[in-house]
């Protein structure tokens, strides 16, 4: 039986973007990124990318995140509403996770979550690389978060991207070319820490290295997981679990589902926001 995926992005269509003008160009962003996933999602999977109404744009600063998460959740439980079988969040941050799980009952992944899960089945420690100083705490936040302190290494690298951050990690994306040496580099720092498994948390970062071949660090048997496509497979496998043999998320506490019109009646009072 066919999977329907919603791949809820971070940012707006473009026009609405303080960074992304151009429709076209958007477009083949995005077409790049689900070229990438198709490369391991199953044939009968379909993966549509969405994008969210408004963006705070600056995920990178908790506060902004927040703001940024209402548009994010309003994607995610239209995907329920439309029939998606399950929603990824399309940033290495993993914003709104907890609070879009208990949105909805279809399984929401996290891709970070998801590439720090394998990452501790194909070796003991992993590496991060983030792609802004200021995502550095929010790294650490969740790697505490899914209590896998003991499996990471510290500290988290950085990949700076220069004058114009947004527009670099759109560039990277239409343009994986443009990834300097600094990313190599960055993994044997990482692997001198003790990491086994790299994790480019970043989703425009992790494709690039994917769309580039870049699967091992050379010469060190350390491999380098895309996260988007760790996102696909985790997905696909919450959504066949769910369908053959009734295993859902906890309705215990964290992740239990909030009434639909309680949620909906919240969701009432920020309008003012729309």
């Amino acid at each position: 039986m066919s999977i329907k995926i919603w791949w809820q992005d971070i940012m707006p269509e473009a026009g609405q973007s303080l960074v992304i003008k151009d429709k076209e160009a958007q477009k083949a962003g995005d077409d790049r990124v689900i070229d990438n996933l198709k490369k391991v999602a199953r044939a009968d999977t379909t993966i549509e990318m969405h994008h969210i109404k408004h963006s705070s744009y600056h995920v990178q600063a908790s506060y902004m995140e927040m703001l940024n998460n209402i548009w994010l959740i309003d994607g995610i439980i239209e995907a329920e509403r439309q029939g998606y079988d399950a929603v990824i969040i399309g940033c290495g941050n993993d914003p709104g996770l907890q609070q879009a799980r208990q949105a909805v009952d279809i399984p929401v992944v996290g891709v970070t979550e998801a590439a720090m899960l394998l990452g501790c089945t194909l070796g003991f420690k992993f590496g991060v690389i983030t792609v802004m100083d200021d995502l550095v705490p929010i790294c650490e936040r969740n790697i505490h978060s899914y209590g896998l302190d003991y499996r990471a290494t510290h500290p988290v690298r950085v990949y700076q991207l220069g004058a114009n951050p947004l527009q670099s990690l759109f560039d990277m994306i239409l343009d994986p070319k443009a990834l300097n040496p600094q990313f190599e580099e960055l993994c044997r720092a990482c692997i001198a820490d003790g990491a086994e498994v790299i994790i480019p948390a970043c989703a425009a970062l992790s494709p690039a290295t994917s769309l580039l071949g870049y699967k091992e660090v050379p010469g060190t048997g350390v491999p380098v997981i895309d996260i988007t496509q760790a996102g696909v497979k985790m997905a696909e496998m919450l959504v066949d679990l769910k369908r053959s043999i009734g295993l859902g998320k906890s309705q215990k506490s964290v992740y239990k589902s909030l009434p639909p019109k309680v949620r909906d009646r919240m969701r009432e009072l920020t309008k003012c926001l729309s």
